[in-house]
């Protein structure tokens, strides 16, 4: 750890530096919050199951409340917090003034991005579905072996890779090209992607959200598990890789051309 760091900070001296900001600030905290919420729905669950069992509960919860509202939110926060400080603080021409080429710092700020995200988002997925695990199969006797949600849980992790590092790119460029980015990436979460994208399928198809809900069913191959109008695997991983790539060359392109005086 202690030999790993020098090193991390000379190859990626922004995207440590960035790290570091997450994690001294409230974002990691935030996230984590965020990250967590799923647990304190899955522990209402246990103290009343009902009929549905922690296979259902996972799959409700994942497709109507993760991937709609907390993962957006939380990788928002993330991104737009990756160069709102260096803009707030008045630093980011000192960091453009290094012999550094504007695609490196945009993709160290994504990996960034990532790297806090992810372990926090996956980390309290998995603890939702061990706790949820100890829920009724068919009656309250009965418990879910843990493993047999597995394949769930894998099935939840790529979607929610294939979502954070989609989102982490928008929003670094949302940050780059919107005075209040924030603000702006809470309405589009809201309005576009858990409203819209919910209750009209010509929304639907083109949001973020259905890009990571068809890796999640082409991962999970159950076929009670749908969503209108599904991409395959190959196809939703294309779009992810082709709309983040652009969107990274776009936030280089706008840091390059920005008044930074």
């Amino acid at each position: 750890m202690t030999l790993a760091t020098p090193l991390v900070w000379r190859a990626l001296p922004v995207f440590a530096l960035t790290v570091r900001q997450f994690l001294a600030g409230r974002m990691a905290r935030v996230t984590l919050a965020l990250a967590l919420l799923p647990t304190l729905f899955a522990l209402i669950y246990l103290v009343r199951p009902g009929d549905v069992t922690p296979r259902g509960f996972l799959t409700t919860t994942f497709q109507q409340l993760f991937l709609p509202t907390l993962l957006p939110i939380a990788v928002l926060l993330l991104a737009t917090s990756a160069f709102g400080n260096e803009l707030e603080d008045r630093t980011l021409p000192y960091l453009t003034l290094k012999p550094r080429a504007r695609p490196r710092i945009v993709l160290e700020k994504w990996l960034a991005v990532l790297v806090v995200a992810l372990p926090l988002l996956l980390g309290g997925l998995a603890l939702t579905t061990l706790v949820a695990s100890r829920g009724p199969v068919d009656t309250a006797s009965r418990v879910a072996p843990e493993t047999a949600l597995g394949p769930l849980l894998g099935a939840m992790a790529g979607a929610t890779v294939a979502g954070t590092v989609l989102l982490a790119s928008v929003f670094l460029l949302v940050s780059l090209v919107v005075p209040r980015a924030l603000l702006a990436g809470m309405v589009y979460v809201f309005a576009w992607e858990t409203l819209l994208g919910r209750f009209l399928p010509g929304v639907k198809s083109v949001s973020i959200r259905h890009a990571a809900e068809s890796v999640f069913v082409a991962l999970l191959g159950d076929p009670d598990v749908t969503v209108e109008g599904a991409s395959t695997l190959r196809g939703a991983l294309l779009a992810v890789a082709i709309v983040s790539l652009v969107a990274l060359a776009l936030a280089a392109w706008r840091l390059r051309t920005m008044d930074l005086e």
